[in-house]
């Protein structure tokens, strides 16, 4: 049986704006008649959708997992205009079974889980910190992750064109692309920095090996060298500390970095990673050209090849001695850390920091999916498979820690260093010291390249398709074009980061502009937004009628209180226990450096309120307070082609 097409007898704009009904547009119906079937069809389940005179969803039961509609009568299709010229370019579809979730693993598993969670939780007692880490989990990091994966793959729209159901939290979706636009930003720069170490691998000696370059000084030690004196219990050690420079810190800092004494000094560019940097750019390019649905080769690399150099490094690194001093460094429990504010600060920001939340690539990829694929299978497989990927990464690096604690003869807590210290400077002086050292070090950048890079094409999956969806008929028609100025618009912002004071401008952005109280406030809302303007309630109904799986009330509960009083609570913490960025001289940064901080973490937060008044404002100034009131609670009631769910939908609408 071939389903009966729709028939509504008001506008388009009706549907799309939530503008009152129109009694003499009836003369619409068959002009739009081609277009409004391509909406019947959007959520890509097969089958008929229609509105009634009263605005309420229905639908015909007999009609679910048919495609098509019955042809129009010749006398009315004559007058259709081209259905090219209504229909939007097509988004885009994940095609093979597990298409979705490697691209899950592609996008959330990257450089936070190698160097940051690994060194955090060594910092804040180890299995106290996987202990409030795991609770994080639960009650953030699971619900969250599936809530965007939910709402991408219910609405079919990325993070700012979704808000169409409850125009007011538009800004949010504005904050997600915000947020991403910075991340994107700096990215390839740390994706630079990995290939030139990994190329530096080749050598048959390490140029961070030794003290005869031309980039070294009269300072400079060699790691040898260091661990001798440590081993003879040179008298002022102390003093020599702070007069000496290892080889490893002099190869990063004047010979990657070329880097000046401050932010202050921009100095020259760095032509090498300025030239990397362009190469990870066209890599991203190709790889999102035909749409990230059809890069499945590069997304399963991605996916799954860090898996098995990660395996591989933990095979050698339980080999090495001492690896079972560094793992006890890593886990060692340390009850009394658990009434630390710290540790659940940290805890707390790695939970949402790692899982990618807030970015609004999960729900650009979510977006991609047939409407009733599992997602809720695949996002819950995601999230135990992105915190076991932390640990796992902390096991191969405190595996290869330990074994550099006996050789050099210091406590872990000297070799331990953070941030990307972790794999820029610790890792390549370890590297020098395994047997056939070159393999091991290319294989471990080699791993920080592809971590960085599924990162970065995810991310910019996610920025490019909310741009699409508000520009469907300029940027995804044109894709090819709006994508390479795109990616070069980038390649331009992240010139000042491969500059000789490159590194004090990327850790600025990181700190202010991508993670940290800017990230959570926007999640904040985010949830808010989901969970009472559109309803958890409808996200677990959308649920099942997608997959069919009837969730417990427990995740609305979890949805509405419990995920948004946490983001709320880190968002507090992260401003009371607020420190100014500090040179790796423990020197703070300038004022102004700090102030432009606040500026970029303001970008993505003042939107969001914003937007609000903007709507409240100007959107809706014709409408008195009653009316606008009822606009904003009853939205989604005024915008059913981006909300087929409705409170008083028959009960046979499918499971």
């Amino acid at each position: 049986m071939i389903a009966a097409p729709c028939r509504l007898p008001f506008p388009l704009s009706t549907f799309w704006y939530g503008a009152a009904l129109d009694q003499n547009a009836i003369s619409y119906i068959f002009r739009l008649m081609r277009l409004i079937q391509r909406f019947c069809d959007t959520r890509g389940e097969e089958q008929s959708k229609c509105f009634s005179k009263d605005g309420h969803f229905h639908s015909s039961s007999t009609a679910m997992g048919r495609r098509g509609h019955e042809p129009l009568p010749s006398d009315e299709t004559a007058q259709a205009p081209p259905t090219s010229q209504l229909q939007e370019p097509d988004r885009g579809q994940w095609t093979g079974k597990f298409d979705f979730l490697m691209s899950m693993i592609a996008y959330a598993v990257g450089l936070g889980n190698v160097w940051r969670f690994p060194y955090l939780c060594f910092k804040n007692g180890g299995g106290s910190f996987l202990v409030v880490y795991a609770i994080f989990f639960a009650l953030a990091a699971v619900p969250i992750f599936i809530m965007e994966v939910t709402i991408g793959q219910y609405l079919q729209r990325g993070a700012m064109e979704m808000w169409r159901m409850c125009p007011i939290f538009k800004g949010v979706g504005i904050g997600n692309v915000v947020i991403a636009f910075m991340c994107i930003a700096y990215f390839c720069v740390i994706v630079s920095w990995a290939i030139f170490y990994m190329i530096s691998s080749f050598a048959t000696v390490f140029p961070w090996e030794t003290c005869d370059n031309y980039w070294n000084d009269h300072t400079c030690v060699t790691g040898k060298e260091s661990s001798a004196a440590l081993a003879k219990h040179t008298r002022n050690l102390s003093s020599m500390g702070l007069m000496t420079q290892t080889s490893v810190e002099q190869f990063w800092e004047n010979r990657v970095l070329q880097q000046t004494s401050s932010i202050e000094e921009f100095g020259g560019i760095q032509w090498e990673l300025l030239a990397i940097m362009f190469l990870s750019w066209l890599i991203v390019y190709f790889a999102l050209w035909k749409g990230i649905t059809q890069a499945r080769k590069f997304v399963y690399f991605c996916a799954l090849f860090p898996y098995f150099l990660l395996i591989v490094l933990l095979i050698r690194g339980l080999t090495l001695e001492g690896a079972g001093k560094g793992i006890y460094f890593y886990l060692a429990p340390n009850i009394t850390r658990l009434a630390d504010t710290t540790v659940w600060k940290d805890a707390g920001t790695q939970v949402f920091y790692s899982y990618g939340v807030g970015f609004g690539a999960l729900i650009a990829l979510g977006s991609h999916n047939k409407f009733n694929h599992n997602c809720f299978r695949d996002a819950f497989i995601m999230c135990f498979i992105n915190g076991a990927t932390s640990i796992l990464a902390g096991f191969v690096v405190f595996s290869i820690l330990g074994y550099m604690s006996v050789v050099a003869h210091k406590d872990i807590a000297d070799i331990v260093k953070p941030g990307v210290g972790l794999a820029f400077l610790a890792y390549p002086e370890v590297a020098s010291n395994l047997p056939a050292k070159q393999v091991w070090s290319c294989l471990f950048f080699l791993m920080i390249t592809i971590l960085g890079l599924d990162s970065q094409v995810c991310m910019m999956e996610g920025l490019f398709t909310a741009l699409e969806d508000a520009f469907p008929f300029i940027l995804r028609k044109h894709k090819k074009v709006s994508l390479a100025v795109t990616c070069m618009i980038f390649f331009i912002i992240g010139i000042p980061m491969v500059t000789n004071a490159g590194a004090y401008w990327l850790q600025l952005l990181d700190n202010y502009g991508a993670s940290g109280y800017a990230l959570l406030f926007v999640v904040f809302f985010e949830v808010i937004g989901l969970s009472w303007g559109f309803g958890a309630e409808r996200i677990r109904a959308a649920l099942k009628e997608m997959v069919g799986i009837n969730l417990s009330y427990a995740w609305v509960i979890i949805w509405k209180f419990a995920a948004p009083a946490t983001s709320a609570i880190l968002f507090f913490f992260c401003l009371i226990y607020y420190h100014p960025l500090k040179y790796p001289t423990g020197e703070d940064y300038p004022v102004w450096a700090n102030v432009f901080g606040f500026f970029l973490s303001s970008c993505s937060m003042i939107v969001i309120p914003g937007y609000a008044l903007f709507y409240l404002l100007f959107q809706n100034k014709h409408l008195t307070f009653r009316e606008l009131l009822d606009t904003l609670l009853l939205t989604t009631r005024q915008t059913p082609l981006l909300l087929p769910i409705q409170t008083n939908r028959p009960s046979n609408m499918g499971n």
